[in-house]
């Protein structure tokens, strides 16, 4: 079984819970650079390169609310 170090395990903890929104940006990144030692813009730039799960454009939100209208106006 390979032991891997906390400070490793913590700062993939980190990055999933940034992914999926449990995160603010200045929280994963101050936690993140805590954990690997990296500097604040090194950190806050690997950040800004990732997705994250909950994220919405505006653009598919408006697209989303025209539909329902279009299917609403039909169903008379």
């Amino acid at each position: 079984m390979v032991d891997l170090k906390p400070q490793i395990v913590g700062s993939i903890d980190v990055l999933i819970e940034y992914k999926k929104g449990l995160l603010t940006q200045e929280q994963a990144v101050d936690r993140f650079r805590k954990l690997t030692g990296l500097n604040i813009e090194v950190a806050r730039s690997f950040l800004k390169g990732m997705s994250r799960d909950n994220i919405i454009s505006l653009e598919a939100k408006r697209k989303i609310f025209k539909e329902k209208e279009t299917d609403d106006d039909g169903a008379g």
